[in-house]
């Protein structure tokens, strides 16, 4: 995605306009979860989500976005990836099918501040093989998340999520990562979810104050990613097996972290 300045120590204001975009994305899919059922159409909770952002007062940030490498802007409110889709999808006037998996992604900008984060939803029954994926991403999550504290070096959170996912019979899809988060939905630095000793990101530091979102994305698949061409926006594995993700938004703290978001 599109990175921009570097966000050190968010001032008083823009903190707390943060904590409220958090607020905003968190309930918006706590709601989405409770109406995710098999024949629903996607379309209509993606219109749903656009008019209870702005009853939240926040307006979308998905909506119309557009990033250096994308050839036309975003056409809706939510990402909603269904199954082998990774991340990025629109609505495309599909309804949700029983046994499936949905990963909504709601971005928003609240004030000054923006808000990101991610669920993955079963519709209806799902099988084991689901199931499972979704609560070892869950716990890849928390993971990461477990080595957030000023000071820490970027590239511990990765290596975490991977050396939990991987002797699971999960990979990590590399094509994404997490990123900072402020005034913009996307600053620098990327925050990478797998192992990468050769990058300069690996040893870079996180530093006290600065909000961070992680979103590792695990399969257990080989985790090759293309972009359809139907859209120039949905990403998917090329195996088709299935892809869980969650994204907490996160503080970063002296001793540790909090978390900011609350929909898991």
């Amino acid at each position: 995605m599109n990175i921009v300045s570097r966000l050190l120590h968010p001032n008083e204001t823009l903190l707390k306009d943060i904590r409220g975009a958090a607020n905003v994305v968190s309930s918006i899919l706590l709601e989405l979860k409770e109406l995710t059922k098999p024949n629903v159409s996607l379309d209509m909770l993606d219109e749903y989500a656009a008019r209870r952002i702005i009853e939240l007062g926040a307006t979308s940030y998905n909506f119309q976005y557009k990033p250096d490498w994308a050839q036309t802007p975003y056409p809706a409110t939510i990402c909603c990836s269904v199954d082998y889709e990774v991340c990025h999808a629109p609505p495309r006037g599909r309804t949700l099918k029983e046994g499936s998996i949905v990963k909504y992604d709601v971005s928003v900008r609240y004030k000054s501040g923006c808000g990101d984060a991610a669920l993955t939803v079963a519709v209806g029954e799902i099988n084991n093989r689901k199931e499972r994926a979704m609560r070892y991403g869950l716990q890849a999550l928390y993971e990461g998340i477990k080595e957030v504290r000023a000071g820490a070096k970027i590239g511990s959170i990765g290596e975490a999520i991977q050396r939990f996912a991987g002797p699971r019979g999960y990979n990590v899809i590399k094509e994404f990562g997490g990123h900072h988060i402020g005034k913009e939905m996307h600053e620098a630095p990327h925050i990478p979810h797998h192992i990468d000793y050769e990058s300069p990101l690996f040893r870079e530091t996180l530093r006290e104050g600065s909000v961070i979102c992680l979103e590792p994305m695990i399969t257990p698949g080989e985790g090759e990613v293309k972009i359809a061409k139907e859209d120039g926006w949905t990403a998917f594995v090329t195996d088709r097996q299935p892809v869980v993700m969650y994204e907490h938004m996160i503080l970063v703290t002296t001793d540790g972290y909090e978390i900011l978001t609350k929909h898991i």
